[in-house]
Formats: C-alpha cells, sequence, structure tokens
C-alpha cells in the first residue's frame, strides 16, 4: 500500500487543520511548467471531453488534492472546459464538509469512554506512530482517542503540509472556489460522512495494518508526490496508474476495491443523470478514480461515449 497517502479522501481531518481532503484520489506537490520541454499545445492533460453522436455532453478533469501554489495558471486547457461548463460535480461538497469535519471526527473517528489508542495497537506500531509524532511534531497525547484509520491519514497529510502542499491548491478546490465565484451551479457525489465511513469500516486489525504500513512508508512520502506530480503535469495516465493504483490493487485488494472500483460504479449513474441532462457537467474527482481498467474513462467508454483525453 505504497501509494495509499495518494488515494486519501477529499475529506479526512480530525481537525480542522488536517482537513483536505484527504484521498482517492490524490494529493501532491506541483513542479514548475518550466521542467517540462514540450508546449502546452503539445502535451496531453488530466482533461477529457466526453462526447456521444458526435457533441460534447461533458468534461472530466483527474484532481490532485494537494499541490503547491505554483501549478497555478493551469493551462488553458482546462479554463476552456469550465467557462463552457454550466454545472461541476465533484466528490464532496467542502463548504458543508468543512463545516461538519470536527463533529464527523468525533462521531466515527474516536474511541468511547476511557479506551485509548495506545492499548489497542501492537508495541511496534506504538513506537512507530510515537516516533512520527516526534519527528511531525504532533502531541502524541491528543491522539490517543483517535482511531489508526483517523491516523493512518494524519501522517501523509502532515508531511505533505509541512513539504509545502496545501489542501487549499488543490485542484478540486480550485475549481469548487472558482465555480462559486462565477455563480455556477456545484453537485456532490458523496457526502463528508460517506467518505470517512469508507476507512471507519474496516475491522480494527485491518486499520491497525494500514497504520502500521503508513508510517514505514512514512519517509517516502515526499518522493511519492514528486513523482505523481510530475506524471499529473505531463498528463501521463499510464504513469499515474502505475504510481496510484498498482501498489494498492496488489498488496491490499480490499481496500482498493472499496476505495475505488465500488465508489466509481456508485458514481456512475449520477455522471450518466448529468450527461443526459441540458446541463454541460464538468466532473472534477481524484485522478486515481480516472485512470486504468477500473476508472471512470473506462467505465464512460464502456457504456458508449467517446472519451478523448485533451
Amino acid at each position: 500500500m505504497r501509494r495509499f497517502s495518494q488515494i486519501l479522501p477529499t475529506f479526512a481531518c480530525p481537525r480542522s487543520e488536517f482537513l483536505l481532503l484527504v484521498a482517492g484520489l490524490l494529493l501532491f506537490v506541483s513542479t514548475p511548467a518550466s521542467v517540462f520541454a514540450q508546449a502546452e499545445g503539445e502535451q496531453e492533460h488530466m482533461l477529457w471531453t466526453i462526447s456521444k453522436d458526435g457533441e460534447t455532453a461533458g468534461y472530466l478533469v483527474g484532481s490532485v488534492h494537494y499541490m503547491k501554489p505554483d501549478v497555478y495558471p493551469l493551462p488553458s486547457s482546462y479554463e476552456e472546459a469550465f467557462q463552457a461548463s454550466d454545472v461541476l460535480a465533484f466528490e464532496i461538497n467542502r463548504d458543508s464538509a468543512q463545516a461538519k469535519a470536527q463533529g464527523l471526527i468525533r462521531q466515527l473517528g474516536m474511541y468511547p469512554g476511557s479506551k485509548r489508542l495506545e492499548s489497542e495497537l501492537a508495541d511496534s506500531t506504538y513506537a512507530l506512530l510515537r516516533a512520527r509524532a516526534d519527528t511531525l511534531g504532533l502531541n502524541l497525547n491528543r491522539l490517543q482517542r483517535m482511531e489508526p484509520w483517523v491516523l493512518s491519514l494524519i501522517v501523509p497529510t502532515t508531511q505533505m503540509r509541512k513539504a509545502g502542499y496545501s489542501e487549499k491548491s488543490g485542484i478540486d478546490t480550485h475549481f469548487f472556489e472558482k465555480a462559486k465565484q462565477a455563480g455556477k451551479e456545484r453537485v456532490a457525489f458523496e457526502t463528508a460522512a460517506e467518505q470517512l465511513r469508507f476507512f471507519d469500516q474496516f475491522p480494527p486489525d485491518r486499520q491497525a495494518a494500514y497504520l502500521h504500513y503508513s508510517l514505514l512508508e512514512a519517509d517516502r512520502t515526499v518522493q511519492m508526490i514528486d513523482e505523481t506530480s510530475a506524471a499529473w503535469q505531463r498528463g501521463d495516465a499510464d504513469e499515474i496508474k502505475a504510481l496510484v493504483q498498482d501498489e494498492m490493487k496488489t498488496d491490499f485488494p480490499g481496500l482498493y476495491q472499496t476505495l475505488i472500483v465500488e465508489r466509481n460504479q456508485n458514481w456512475m449513474s449520477s455522471i450518466n443523470d448529468l450527461l443526459a441532462s441540458e446541463k454541460r457537467p464538468m466532473i472534477v474527482v481524484g485522478a486515481g478514480h480516472v485512470v486504468g481498467e477500473d476508472g471512470l474513462v473506462a467505465m464512460l467508454r464502456e457504456e458508449g461515449h467517446t472519451v478523448q483525453q485533451q
């Protein structure tokens, strides 16, 4: 699950300062555009045009939930798709998610009564957590009532923030705020509570395993984000799949099925309704949901749509 930190939902925070959302799917540092030799018109983007019967029905954007501010301005293709869209669809409504964040974490991610994290984890896992908390400046006493799945999100999120990544600069946040300012309609496929329940539903032993792995891999977080960001800015869908999906699918197939496949299947009904409406949608979801054989591009093509990367 080396790429687990890159499939965080767009909402996952014990407190507002940890709000991400989180994935997957997907988070990441930006690389200056000057790194890439191609001119804008010669490279692809994580943007697809969805057509049927020769008519453009909508747009699909593979987002990263964390970016650095220097990724902006985005290539003009994104702005053109935004201007041509009537409604924007996201994983969640960020405004309502942030308003409910702390209450949801208390409800879904905290141990009841006097139960404490230290007594629920193996000694080896707790030792890793204590060392990582010291490194990241986290108060371990304040984490004691949190369930392991919450900490599996906090650790990589905190490392990304310390490295300069910001949820405020994420692609989905950018378009959510842009749509709000432009007065465009915004819809969401899930609620914050639904996203958090994907993690809360895992049994304690699996939660502990995810936490242990995220702690072991913590030092690689920045490297993984760099690699994924570079692929995103190149529009390299195959590399995004390799970086974000493949290890997760192999190492934790149950998690992959729950976080990627089942959610994509659930979204397709709403996506089809949007595409069949008179309003042209721009769909902005984590890049890990878009690529690969289980991604939204493949699902849309199976249903007869022409989906062309821009």
